[in-house]
């Protein structure tokens, strides 16, 4: 989601073109076999088919269609490119049409036609399911991803050549995965899985994830309904958000995050987001689920202008953001305790549920976790100390005018107007950044309210290893009904090969890329014929690798053949199953990242918070440095210390323990590393 969107070595973007060596050679060679749209309209336009027809009549009376098509790009600043305009009347429509009328683009015209009447069908099949104009083609917000793909399939193909075979897979890829979600989402109104939750159809809007696809070209949605807000479809087996983030329901058993809200407090309170996660009734409701959407909070401005874009995102006062980063720490420390991993880009959302007010941060794609992590930045949360590698991490410490993913394909305006289709070779632009927390004096990220945050992460650590064995255990027997994903390979290990079947004409799937160095498998062959980014998972608790079947069989896992493993250690990680993790010398290891990552950014190098009971002392390298935390529950301040090669913890008495704070009374005994 996201819709949709790297941590160090995982990549989670669609298919980008930019800033990867060795691609210029390709991008060059094609680029003069790419159309132009005319600087004027032809003087007799040429007829099409009903549904080509009403795509560029929807671009003549507006804006509405105009995601169906490549971009209108202009630079923007510090080098990003953004929409310079939409397409939208006559002119434009006319130009669009004299394009789709050339022989090379008849293999495209047949795509429309076929693939809006096909999903036409499925909608009258089910009457009353799907509001007005919602699976119309000229939804860019539904068919715009899909549509654009095909676009690049047939601008890279010369009309000698014949219709690109991608285009068929893309066709009934896009088909089957739209007809099984109408089927699932029709069984679940009927078992009432919505109703009980608030929401009452039919579906009044669908936006599609313009990220990578998996599992047979399936895509992650939005589904708006007439009444009670918006839920995310998830098609996937992963199911770290049951595992990890749901709320309790009347007979289903509870998640983690809310049952560790609901323990006792040991040093302090904390509170983990959750949200609303629906299963399925049928047979494949494993392979599937509905999440609350995370919506945009009211607390929003802009946290960056300039004379061509601004970019919006959440902005809190002071002391509200000095809670959000409580919050937040505490979020950090529980994932870095389960190995919760690719926690980057739009993985991680700050925003509201509906009918709250004060925004969390929410992981709204936790694929991966149980990974064996020993290091707070491969998390995806934070970045490394010295900020290489992507940038887009959980917690982004800038307000960055690009973002991850984008285009492939871009119209740029020539000098004697006409508009020529190249290959994207800079960043995107995006005009709001949802993982971006500022607060109103201006600070972006953690590390003007450190001290909270390094607060929450020690809260939910104490919390969690006063109560090992029971964690443990909780653990150990949720994992047995989940399933977790195991990245073979990061994500951008085929973006090269996915790039070259996308842009070179009847592309091929390749064997290998990078120069033979990194060897596809046959099912990731098969996933990547499919344009898919190759998916695998297994049992949370461990057991053979596996994948699962393109629709309309999605519900079918089957095992797979020896890989080629580019990754560490895939999950499920022993230390993190049988608690080893919770030492509190891991702690120390994870305090160290989250205070190096922003080191640069602190204005003082000491720091004090008596409210929060935080000390950071930090030596004039800002690589030594030591951390202290009052504990009154257990009369000790505990201060870990460090180098750049170890983590010290030493304890020492509070002159004077003041009482447990209000709530639950902490157990009072000492703690173990």
């Amino acid at each position: 989601m996201d819709a949709s969107h790297a941590r160090p070595g995982l990549a989670g973007s669609r298919v980008s073109i930019f800033a990867r060596p060795g691609q210029g050679r390709l991008m060059t060679r094609r680029a003069h076999v790419l159309p132009s749209l005319a600087p004027t309209p032809p003087a007799a336009p040429p007829r099409f088919p009903p549904q080509t027809r009403r795509l560029l009549e929807a671009v003549r009376k507006g804006p509405e269609a105009s995601g169906c098509f490549p971009p209108i790009v202009r630079p923007g600043p510090e080098r990003v490119l953004q929409v310079a305009r939409a397409f939208q009347g006559a002119s434009d429509a006319a130009r669009l049409g004299a394009l789709l009328s050339q022989p090379a683009f008849q293999p495209l015209v047949d795509f429309y036609e076929a693939l809006g009447d096909g999903c036409d069908a499925i909608a009258r099949r089910r009457p009353g399911l799907f509001g007005a104009r919602v699976v119309r083609l000229t939804n860019a917000a539904l068919f715009g991803p899909v549509l654009t793909d095909a676009f690049a399939l047939c601008a890279a193909t010369p009309a000698a050549q014949g219709p690109h075979p991608g285009l068929l897979r893309l066709r009934d890829g896009f088909l089957a995965f739209f007809g099984l979600f109408a089927k699932r989402l029709v069984r679940d109104l009927k078992a009432g899985v919505f109703r009980r939750a608030g929401f009452e159809g039919p579906v009044t809007r669908l936006w599609a994830n313009p990220e990578e696809t998996h599992n047979g070209r399936q895509h992650v949605l939005r589904v708006q309904f007439r009444r009670g807000g918006a839920l995310a479809y998830k098609p996937r087996p992963a199911s770290g958000e049951a595992l990890f983030l749901a709320e309790p329901e009347r007979r289903g058993p509870r998640a983690f995050f809310d049952w560790v809200n609901h323990l006792p407090a040991a040093s302090g309170a904390v509170r983990l987001p959750t949200l609303r996660v629906l299963r399925g009734r049928g047979r494949d409701a494993f392979a599937y689920s509905w999440q609350d959407w995370i919506e945009r909070p009211r607390q929003w401005g802009v946290l960056r202008d300039s004379p061509q874009l601004k970019l919006h995102g959440c902005q809190l006062p002071p002391p509200q953001a000095a809670r959000f980063w409580h919050h937040a720490g505490a979020l950090t420390g529980t994932c870095f305790a389960v190995g919760a991993a690719d926690l980057l880009g739009s993985n991680l959302v700050v925003g509201v549920r509906r009918g709250q007010r004060e925004p969390l941060p929410y992981l709204v794609d936790l694929e991966l976790f149980f990974c064996p992590v020993r290091r707070l930045p491969e998390t995806g949360l934070i970045p490394e100390g010295n900020r290489r590698g992507n940038h887009h991490v959980g917690f982004e410490w800038r307000a960055w005018w690009c973002t991850t993913g984008g285009p492939l394909l871009c119209f740029f305006p020539a000098r004697n107007g006409a508009l020529q289709l190249r290959p994207r070779r800079r960043a995107w632009a995006r005009e709001e950044a949802r993982s971006v927390v500022a607060d109103t004096e201006g600070h972006v990220g953690y590390a003007a309210h450190l001290l909270p945050f390094l607060r929450g992460m020690f809260d939910v650590w104490t919390k969690l290893l006063m109560e090992h064995e029971r964690v443990t255990a909780f653990l150990a027997h949720a994992a047995r009904r989940h399933h977790v994903r195991v990245l073979v390979k990061p994500s951008d290990a085929y973006d090269a090969p996915l790039e070259h079947m996308m842009l070179a004409p009847q592309g091929q799937v390749p064997g290998a890329s990078d120069r033979g160095r990194v060897r596809f498998s046959p099912e990731e062959r098969e996933q990547l014929g499919r344009y898919d980014v190759p998916y695998f998972f297994r049992k949370a608790d461990g057991g053979p690798l596996l994948m699962m079947d393109a629709p309309p069989t999605s519900a079918a896992f089957r095992p797979v053949g020896e890989q080629q493993f580019l990754e560490s250690t895939p999950p499920p990680a022993p230390h993190i199953l049988n608690g080893e993790q919770l030492g509190l010398m891991n702690l120390g290891v994870a305090l160290r990242d989250a205070v190096d990552a922003v080191a640069q950014d602190l204005r003082h190098r000491v720091l004090e918070a008596p409210q929060w009971g935080v000390r950071l002392s930090l030596a004039k390298d800002r690589r030594t440095g030591a951390v202290s935390f009052d504990w009154p529950e257990t009369g000790k301040r505990l201060t870990f210390s460090w180098n750049r090669r170890t983590v010290r913890l030493t304890d020492e008495t509070l002159d004077e323990a003041p009482a447990p704070r209000h709530g639950k009374r902490a157990r009072r005994k000492p703690p173990t590393a």
